[in-house]
């Protein structure tokens, strides 16, 4: 089968690969329609892995003997273990994690379990590529919730650093919440217009000024974002890293400062459960409109090694791997 395979740090070849067969009992081979360009994929295609592997994780297939869509929740948990038993399966240590330590989607075929395909039924069956990134959504913004309620205010002025697709899904989380009744406001460092915001009457601010929101949700992962959302919280207000930042990314306020202020950190990591499958699903399901623009380029697999090692996507959206090009 045909495959885009990162070999080292910035080198994916398109080769021609044996296609996967099945090895466990409960596994299935999904035939590839589309693929979502997640930014962990280009972060990865930068480091390198110390093995070579097929990347993405956010996957639209068709399954043998099987009607319809289905897309990926791509952690494979073990199920035993203590977080598996808490429902955290994004911490088990035993994770396998498809497109990320074990081959993923960017090829014609991907094996998986059978219970790690949750089928969907969309007018646009392209909208599936976003069901993984609205499930991690889904519970960043529980978390949200959470810390908006150790505030001292109830209508609380939230800041979201960076317009990607992180932004978008979290902030569209957030004003559909019956428990959220602040204000958002979006800061992001490009000039182009970001149609999300619009669509959610949000407003952009060009600046972020000090000591401006109760709570900041960084989702660029980059030092500069890190570096304006401490400046920016209030005191006894919080700050959410949503964004993955590099692993050599520290802090850049230091244990006393976050004491002194008294500024909580949460962070929010991936987290596709069934229940947030679910969730994303039936979001997209009742509004299809408004993910319909979080859809960006459509590209052919040929076409994947030029934009993981460039990374441009259009502002706010996500490119697609389709596999039918």
């Amino acid at each position: 089968m045909k495959a885009a395979v990162l070999s080292a740090p910035n080198q994916v070849q398109l080769r021609e690969v044996a296609a996967p067969t099945i090895s466990q009992t409960g596994e299935t081979i999904g035939d590839v329609e589309f693929v979502g360009v997640c930014k962990t994929d280009q972060q990865l295609t930068a480091t390198g892995l110390e093995k070579e592997l097929i990347l993405g994780h956010e996957v639209v297939c068709r399954l043998p003997q099987e009607s319809g869509h289905f897309a990926l929740n791509n952690e494979i948990s073990c199920g035993r273990c203590s977080y598996c038993a808490e429902g955290l399966t994004s911490h088990c240590p035993n994770l396998h994690e498809l497109g990320v330590n074990d081959n993923g989607g960017y090829a014609e075929k991907i094996r998986a379990p059978r219970q790690s395909f949750h089928p969907f039924s969309f007018c646009n069956p392209t909208l599936g590529v976003l069901i993984e990134p609205v499930s991690c959504a889904v519970r960043g913004a529980k978390r949200i919730l959470a810390a908006t309620k150790l505030l001292a205010v109830t209508h609380p002025t939230i800041v979201v650093i960076g317009g990607g697709i992180s932004g978008a899904l979290i902030s569209y989380l957030l004003t559909r919440s019956p428990e959220f009744k602040g204000e958002i406001y979006l800061y992001d460092i490009t000039p182009d217009p970001i149609p999300w915001a619009n669509n959610l009457g949000i407003q952009r601010i060009g600046k972020v000024e000090p000591d401006q929101a109760h709570g900041i949700i960084e989702c660029s992962g980059s030092p500069n974002g890190l570096a304006i959302a401490f400046q920016a919280v209030r005191k006894s207000g919080f700050v959410c890293i949503y964004g993955v930042p590099q692993p050599e990314l520290a802090l850049p306020i230091s244990a006393h400062e976050l004491f002194m202020r008294e500024i909580a950190l949460i962070t929010s990591f991936a987290g596709a459960t069934e229940e947030t499958m679910g969730a994303a699903i039936d979001y997209i399901r009742q509004d299809e409109t408004f993910f319909e623009q979080s859809l960006g380029r459509s590209i052919s697999l040929e076409q994947l090694p030029t934009e993981l090692t460039t990374w441009n996507p259009q502002p706010g959206t996500r490119t697609v791997v389709n596999l039918g090009l």
